[in-house]
């Protein structure tokens, strides 16, 4: 018990934070802790959500991709073209589309980082500019709106009905049932992305070999493990998931634009390391990462409920990114603090 809480100090930590902040919130405005309310703040998180999972591999190997936006944008306007073109009949055609445009993107920028040898925040702010700038010149800024069909509808298609008659659950609810359980299909694909994400950097070889790749790059190397596979692995599935992220936000607006994803990575950068991935590489945590998405949507969502202006969200986002690297680094300076991919563990 002693080691559960010693390592999951800062899950236990931000799941305290989430609790107070809903007590609070709902003591100002008893409308947040409504079922329907819990639902949105899910449903509403679900794209940042599965994004967050790419952002968090490729901090991991000790870069950063400050280009998931735009790429997010261009797969965003394909899955829309397809979906258009098709009338919304073959929604999983417009999904594959965007998830094979956004992995092509991430590819691309994992390539350049590791053959050229160039930090990737640099080489992601030029290609953020030619992804935007491209996508502006090919679409002359135009929406693409009206989408129809079956694909308009999956996102918040309900996989399973409320459920009635539970005793005591049934009184709470009023008789509506069970509505917990009535999750748009959204959340459920950011819950399989999450469950993929443990199964692929926890129990395979080559996402073992991402850690080892973020935690020391030089004994890597000299034990035969590839940089370049690492990289690439990392940012073409970050791109994969922001075709896929692109697809449901298509699918819940019925619209994509141009300037779709500005300033998301910086969002999904705070969750993650709010959850405790650490920029250094090496240290991952997906319920660390699941816990900074929540807070910072309980954050969003809180403040609309209470009417806050929504600049006060960036600013306490700001404030939260400090405290969270400061922790971050503050427990690495301390004596037996190192970072736990170097004495063969990591954090889940």
């Amino acid at each position: 018990m002693r080691k559960i809480l010693r390592e999951k100090a800062r899950e236990l930590i931000l799941i305290g934070v989430i609790i107070v902040i809903g007590i609070i919130v709902t003591f100002i405005m008893p409308a947040f802790f409504s079922q329907l309310n819990i639902i949105n703040v899910l449903y509403s998180n679900a794209v940042f959500g599965i994004m967050a999972m790419g952002m968090m591999l490729i901090i991991t190997t000790g870069n950063i991709d400050v280009s998931v936006g735009a790429q997010y944008a261009v797969s965003g306007m394909v899955v829309a073209l397809v979906a258009r073109a098709t009338g919304g009949e073959q929604p999983l055609l417009a999904i594959l589309a965007g998830m094979g445009t956004g992995m092509a993107l991430g590819l691309m920028n994992g390539l350049i980082v590791a053959k050229l040898s160039i930090p990737a925040i640099v080489v992601t702010l030029g290609t953020l500019n030619i992804m935007r700038g491209t996508l502006n010149l090919i679409t002359s800024g135009n929406w693409i709106d009206g989408l129809t069909g079956p694909f308009a509808k999956f996102a918040n298609l309900r996989l399973l009905k409320p459920i009635n008659g539970l005793g005591v659950i049934h009184a709470i609810t009023g008789g509506k049932g069970l509505m917990v359980f009535a999750l748009p299909l959204a959340v459920y694909i950011w819950i399989l992305v999450m469950v993929v994400t443990y199964i692929f950097l926890y129990r395979t070889g080559v996402g073992r070999d991402i850690l080892a790749v973020g935690g020391n790059k030089e004994a890597a190397r000299r034990v035969g493990l590839s940089q370049t596979k690492a990289y690439l692995l990392a940012f073409g599935y970050m791109g994969m998931l922001a075709g896929l992220a692109s697809a449901i936000a298509a699918s819940k607006i019925k619209i994509a634009q141009p300037s779709n994803g500005t300033g998301y990575e910086m969002k999904l950068i705070a969750a993650c390391v709010i959850g405790g991935t650490e920029f250094s590489g090496g240290v991952a945590s997906i319920l660390g990462t699941l816990l900074g998405v929540l807070l910072l949507g309980v954050i969003d969502n809180g403040l609309v409920l209470t009417k806050v202006p929504a600049y006060w969200q960036e600013l306490a986002t700001g404030v939260i990114i400090i405290l969270a690297v400061g922790s971050s680094a503050f427990r690495t300076m301390k004596p037996g603090g190192r970072r736990a991919i170097k004495s063969g563990g990591d954090r889940k």
